[in-house]
C-alpha cells in the first residue's frame, strides 16, 4: 500500500496530490532508500513496483522532484563530464547534471551536493512531447551512478541465477552470452534467472549481497529479491567448455570494464576499484570458457561443487 506523508492511501499508481502535500514514493536500490518528493503526479510502471518500499522505511537520500521550471542559478562553466543523457558540472560547491535536450539545451538539471545531503530536481515539461512523469523518466535525471558508488554499491553489467539459495553472476562484454548461461541455467538447473543485464552488489554484515536493478537491459527481469554472493562468473565464447579459477588481480581488471561507473571521474573509478579488489578477496571469481549447452552448466557446477565441498 502507498501513502502520502499523512498515510493517506494512494492506490497502485498514479499517485495524485492530496491538498498540498507532496507525493512521496520510496525506492529501495541495494537497500539504499530514495525519497521522491514530487510536487506533481507520479506513474510508476510495473518493472518499478518491485523496488517501491512503505514511506516508513527511513529515507537515505531525500529528492525533492519539481517541474516548476526557472533560470539555473548555473552559470555554466565548463563541463567536468558527460554520458549518453547527462552533462555533469561543478560550481560553488555544489555538482549539476543537466539533461542534454541538443538544440533545446538542458530540459533538466539536478542540483546536489557531495554527500548527497540535498538533491533537488526541476524539470522543463514544456520541452517534453509527453509528461514526465513516470519515475523511470525521474532517476534517469539523477546522477544515480554517484549516489549509488558513494554508499558503496557496485553496478555491474551482469546476469544472475538464483541457484540453490545463492547467486551466481555471469559477467562479459555484450554479446557474449550473459543472459545465454543465465537461461541454460534456467533451463537445466531449474534456476530462477534474478537480472538479465545489470546487477547491484553491496556488502552488508560481513557478506557480499546481490540485488536486482529496475533498468535491466532489452529484456527486464524487475526482481527486487536479495541473494548473497556465491561466486563471480567471466564468460568467454568457445568451442569447449573449461572453467579456471582466476586470480584477484586478473579478475579484477575483466570485472573493471563491466563496472558501471561514471568514467570521467577519477575518484569513481579509484572507489569502484577498491570495492572490487575488497569484492574479490571475499568471493571466488571463475573464468568460464563456454558453448551453448548443457555441458556449459555442467562443468562450472562440478567445479563450484568440487571447491566447496
Amino acid at each position: 500500500m502507498y501513502t502520502d506523508r499523512k498515510g493517506r492511501y494512494l492506490g497502485t499508481g498514479p499517485f495524485y496530490l492530496q491538498g498540498d502535500d507532496p507525493i512521496v514514493i520510496h525506492i529501495s536500490l541495494a537497500g539504499i532508500i530514495l525519497r521522491l518528493e514530487a510536487d506533481r503526479p507520479l506513474n510508476i510502471t510495473s518493472e518499478f513496483l518491485p523496488f517501491v518500499v512503505s514511506d516508513s522505511v527511513p529515507a537515505d537520500i531525500t529528492v525533492q522532484v519539481s517541474w516548476d521550471w526557472k533560470r539555473s542559478d548555473l552559470l555554466h562553466t565548463e563541463p567536468v563530464g558527460r554520458d549518453k543523457l547527462l552533462i555533469y558540472y561543478q560550481e560553488g560547491g555544489y555538482c549539476y547534471c543537466e539533461l542534454d535536450g541538443g538544440d533545446r539545451g538542458a530540459v533538466a538539471q539536478t542540483k546536489y551536493t557531495t554527500d548527497f545531503s540535498l538533491v533537488s530536481c526541476i524539470i522543463n515539461t514544456d520541452e517534453f512531447d509527453v509528461p514526465q512523469d513516470q519515475v523511470y523518466q525521474i532517476l534517469r535525471m539523477l546522477p544515480i551512478r554517484q549516489i549509488l558508488l558513494h554508499r558503496n554499491v557496485l553496478l555491474l553489467h551482469a546476469s544472475q541465477v538464483l541457484h540453490e539459495h545463492r547467486g551466481i553472476l555471469f559477467s562479459a562484454p555484450s554479446g557474449t552470452g550473459k543472459t545465454t548461461q543465465a537461461k541454460l541455467w534456467r533451463q537445466y538447473r531449474n534456476a530462477r534467472i534474478i537480472c538479465n543485464d545489470r546487477t547491484l552488489l553491496r556488502k552488508t554484515d560481513q557478506q557480499w549481497m546481490t540485488y536486482g536493478y529496475p533498468y535491466d537491459g532489452s529484456e527486464p527481469v524487475g526482481s527486487d529479491q536479495i541473494l548473497p554472493l556465491r561466486c563471480l562468473v567471466l564468460l568467454q565464447q568457445a568451442g569447449e567448455n573449461s572453467v579456471v579459477r582466476l586470480r584477484p588481480a586478473k579478475a579484477l581488471s575483466l570485472l573493471m570494464r563491466q563496472v558501471i561507473i561514471d568514467g570521467w571521474d577519477p575518484l569513481s573509478r579509484r572507489k569502484a576499484m577498491d570495492l572490487l579488489a575488497q569484492l574479490l578477496g571475499d568471493v571466488p571469481a571463475y573464468g568460464l570458457k563456454c558453448t551453448i549447452s548443457e555441458e556449459a552448466v555442467a562443468v562450472l557446477e562440478r567445479r563450484l561443487q568440487e571447491e566447496e565441498n
